[in-house]
């Protein structure tokens, strides 16, 4: 809904609710006054009337600043389709046929579009697939009745209910039937031999910790996967009630709810010091931050630090920059000291001298973080969480340009006023770990073995919401009109839902859990699902085993924990992220030219902030995007070109004068490209062309994109990739100089290799093309044309299979690329052998 959609609503509801026949008492001592159950539905309604004020204000405000709420584009796009009978048409008259999946899911919204495409027609060709029982995101705006109205919209339509299941077994598809009823029994057209669903009641959360702890291990040491086996739980937080016990029993795990970022032991540290560089000449938090483990400072030499200072009526800083006073205090780390304190004194100039991300980089590889974090058993976890914080860095940046350490610091701090998390969202464990996540995630996913903890009442089913704002009935609705007093529907049906999903994750088993008490000691009753699960489907059994094993150890819940952990060193973890994320150009070149750059800067990925020319070239190729995107329909002209460029510049972290510098740079060299080229360019064109990951190899994917694909008449087409700098010579492109190694037609090869391997050949490429956006130093434009050998990219395969191989076996570890003063061979220095 719009706001004025919404405001039309808020309207119908008033004029509703003024028709109610019984508002008023009519006699007694509150005669004349509004009767208390609509006092509180007339609260409701007029808080949604301070929420269209501040949505007004807030698409206000988009409006301004000519953006958009991602999650809000849908009805962007609803709204053109209703406004505009041109594009509307255009569309219908294009799609002919439309296949909707999990049609359960779709909101009003996204239904109405739906409806609007295929509308030309009386009996459109629509396929919709779709589970009503899987109807679990009302708080995304789907809905039930959404679901049920394309069968009122077309009452012709064939409805096909399907009956064979191949995933999971007898007894749990006969569990999830009793649970909700489908209009028909599914038949199990799986190989599994079929177990009835196992519950187990334990005492306490612990139990029932050690319990689901000791059986995945135990599942683990009979052979099963462990990527085969799925702990589900509700909430994102159930996940660490488990994990302590997982750890103990050095099950591998990997959590794929949210997380969030901030709550990380160690990226705390990383904050705290950012903090005290923030805030510095504020001793508290200077002191907080000498105590982070990784800077080595001794915890009693703090202590003597503070007590002098204290006796002595004398600031911190004061002292360690007396050295002569400091060395009276018989400090183990001294030395430590006084470089933390110069470190510190020095970033907190160089924060209002940098941008956001040149800095953040800085912080993180001088102060020793990435060593310390790149060291731990746990090191790749650890550099995921990094690498979410550095992302959210770079967002702020691109929303505020001028952002630096303190508006970090005041978005930091209004999460916290607000209770919002910073997440970090899971991605795919590439080696093979027991999977835990909550039932909302599982959704499409499916595993021999699930679990599902904690199913106690109020946790799963009857939930205590606080709805401080209830919206209409009507926003989920795509029926016309509302009510004040809508239908009411049973509040676990969704629950109900959701634990359907659940159960039907598993294809051989499912154990359900619950504890009986909670760690408050109060008593706890199962979930009213359990109950409603058909008796001869489940089994009951018995706990004892498990609680007596737990309380004959009575030191166990806090022995120290073993986690499995990924380091960086791992070669199967290597060997997947390679074979995961494919191969690019740049990344081979890098590979070539030092191994240890490819590990850092495309493998794991450090924080690594765009260099200026970077941003420049990322400017610039962003302008001629622009550019070529209109003139594939007409010529937009120079002054377009260069606006654009100016607005693709103004996007990037670059401060003054640097910004200023380089816009007259490119805007001078972009305003003689255009005049050098504007009658030579080509129209039918692919830009920004990407092709997905094409196998070369078992094991080896390419990935890349292309400036610009012109398609030729003969039906080859001619590759061009742009290039920013000075202009190079043939034999430097081709790397026959000293100066060069070949890089930049390695690339060309790289590229006809790769559309000789996507889409059949689709696309033949007869030549490439190095086109330099800047003149030389005579104000002279260039273009170099390469045809490729059939002979060339033989010879590139060797050389990707060759580095592939050496990637996979980890054979550079001990090595490096030999250059003085290089970066990232410095960097390897980082990680212990």
């Amino acid at each position: 809904y719009d706001p004025e959609a919404f405001a039309r609503v808020i309207e119908r509801e008033l004029a509703d609710f003024a028709k109610i026949d019984d508002l008023y008492h009519e006699k007694g001592a509150h005669k004349g006054k509004m009767k208390s159950a609509y006092k509180e539905e007339e609260r409701r309604i007029r808080k949604r009337q301070d929420l269209l004020a501040i949505y007004e204000a807030y698409q206000a405000k988009l409006a301004e600043n000519r953006a958009y709420d991602f999650s809000d584009m849908i009805i962007e796009v609803l709204r053109a389709l209703r406004d505009n009978d041109d594009l509307l048409l255009s569309l219908q008259e294009e799609y002919l046929y439309f296949l909707v999946d999990e049609h359960q899911d779709t909101n009003n919204a996204q239904n109405k579009i739906l409806e609007l495409l295929v509308g030309f027609h009386e009996n459109p060709n629509i396929f919709v697939v779709g589970d009503d029982k899987q109807a679990i995101y009302r708080f995304q705006g789907a809905s039930l009745e959404n679901f049920l109205y394309f069968k009122q919209l077309y009452p012709n339509a064939v409805f096909i209910v399907l009956e064979d299941n191949y995933r999971s077994t007898q007894a749990i598809l006969d569990s999830a039937h009793s649970l909700i009823a489908g209009p028909k029994t599914l038949r199990a057209n799986a190989p599994h031999e079929s177990a009835k669903v196992g519950i187990r009641s334990f005492s306490t959360p612990d139990a029932e910790s050690y319990f689901l702890a000791k059986d995945i291990k135990a599942r683990l040491e009979a052979g099963t996967p462990a990527d085969e086996i799925a702990l589900l739980y509700r909430e994102n937080r159930d996940a660490f009630k488990v994990i302590p016990m997982l750890e103990k029993f050095g099950v591998p795990y990997a959590v794929e709810s949210d997380q969030d970022i901030l709550s990380d032991d160690d990226i705390r540290k990383l904050v705290l010091l950012l903090r005290a560089i923030n805030q510095f000449g504020d001793q508290g938090k200077f002191i907080e931050a000498m105590h982070i483990d990784f800077l080595g400072i001794d915890p009693l030499d703090i202590w003597k630090l503070s007590r002098h200072c204290y006796d002595n009526k004398i600031a911190i800083f004061a002292l360690i920059k007396d050295r002569p006073m400091l060395r009276t205090l018989g400090l183990e780390t001294e030395s430590e000291i006084a470089a933390f304190y110069e470190q510190i004194a020095k970033y907190a100039i160089a924060c209002r001298n940098m941008s956001l991300p040149e800095f953040f980089e800085r912080v993180v590889r001088e102060s020793g973080f990435l060593a310390y974090i790149l060291n731990r058993p746990d090191g790749i976890e650890k550099m995921n969480k990094l690498t979410s914080l550095f992302d959210e860095v770079k967002s702020l940046v691109r929303k505020q340009v001028d952002c630096g350490l303190k508006e970090f610091f005041e978005y930091l701090d209004l999460l916290a006023e607000h209770n919002i998390l910073l997440k970090r969202q899971a991605g795919e464990m590439p080696i093979k770990r027991v999977r835990l996540m909550t039932a909302h995630r599982s959704k499409g996913l499916e595993f021999d073995h699930v679990y599902i903890a904690g199913a106690y009442d109020g946790h799963w089913g009857n939930k205590r919401r606080s709805d401080y704002l209830p919206l209409p009935a009507s926003i989920y609705s795509l029926s016309a009109g509302g009510s004040a007093r809508p239908q009411a529907v049973d509040p676990n049906d969704d629950e109900r839902r959701l634990f359907y999903v659940a159960l039907t994750r598993a294809r051989k088993s499912v154990t359900i859990t619950f504890a009986r008490s909670g760690s408050d000691g109060r008593e706890r009753l199962p979930s009213q699902f359990l109950q409603e699960l058909a008796a001869e489907h489940v089994e009951w059994v018995p706990a004892g085993l498990y609680e007596e094993e737990l309380a004959s150890q009575p030191g166990f819940v806090f022995a120290p924990s073993a986690p499995v952990s990924i380091s960086i060193k791992n070669q199967e973890y290597i060997k997947s992220l390679f074979e995961r994320q494919g191969l690019s150009v740049s990344a081979l070149n890098n590979y070539l030219a030092c191994p240890w750059k490819y590990f850092y800067v495309n493998l794991i990925r450090i924080p690594q902030a765009p260099a200026r020319h970077q941003m420049y070239g990322t400017a610039m190729h962003g302008a001629l995007q622009d550019f070529f995107a209109r003139f594939k329909k007409e010529e937009p002209g120079k002054e377009f070109l260069l606006e654009r460029f100016a607005h693709r510049l103004n996007e990037q972290p670059l401060p003054e004068p640097g910004l200023s510098e380089n816009l007259a740079r490119g805007q001078a060299a972009l305003s003689g490209y255009f005049d050098a080229y504007r009658a030579a360019w080509k129209r039918d064109v692919l830009l920004e062309f990407s092709v997905p990951y094409v196998e070369l190899a078992p094991g080896i994917r390419l990935t890349g994109k292309l400036d610009k694909v012109e398609l030729l008449p003969d039906g080859t087409v001619n590759v061009v990739d742009y290039k920013t700098g000075k202009p190079k010579t043939r034999g430097e492109i081709e790397g026959t100089t000293k100066s060069s190694k070949g890089d930049i037609k390695r690339q060309l090869v790289f590229y006809r290799l790769l559309l000789d391997l996507f889409d059949n050949g689709r696309y033949r490429m007869s030549g490439g093309e190095i086109d330099f956006v800047e003149p030389d130093d005579k104000g002279n434009y260039r273009r170099e044309f390469f045809e490729i050998a059939d002979s060339e990219v033989a010879e590139l395969i060797e050389t990707i299979k060759k580095s592939a191989e050496e990637i996979a076996a980890l054979a550079f570890w001990e090595g490096g690329c030999q250059e003085k003063d290089c970066e990232y061979c410095s960097l390897r220095s980082l990680v212990k052998r």
